[in-house]
């Protein structure tokens, strides 16, 4: 196979080395050690420390749930319990 046709093929069929789906969040992995640190580093400063300790519960959900970082996850578990996240969301952006 030519190396178009081969390129192709794996755009096609998804198997080429692009089509790799991006790490899921993982508890206790480099980047939730490395928001831990960032956390830890800001104590003294209850706003900066404190969202970034909601950034990090938010990747622990994530990971918990299997979540991509992409998608949207709650504590309600799944996707159809969160029929109020979006509109809570609306109402604290406003």
């Amino acid at each position: 196979m030519t190396s178009k046709a081969r390129q192709l093929f794996e755009v096609i069929t998804r198997t080429g080395p692009s089509s790799r789906p991006e790490p899921l969040p993982r508890r206790g992995d480099q980047f939730e050690q490395w928001l831990k640190a960032q956390r830890d580093a800001c104590i003294g400063h209850a706003t900066t420390y404190n969202a970034i300790d909601g950034l990090l519960d938010q990747y622990r959900l994530h990971a918990d749930t299997g979540t991509p970082l992409d998608q949207h996850t709650c504590e309600n578990g799944t996707p159809d319990d969160c029929h109020g996240c979006y509109e809570a969301a609306g109402k604290e952006q406003q």
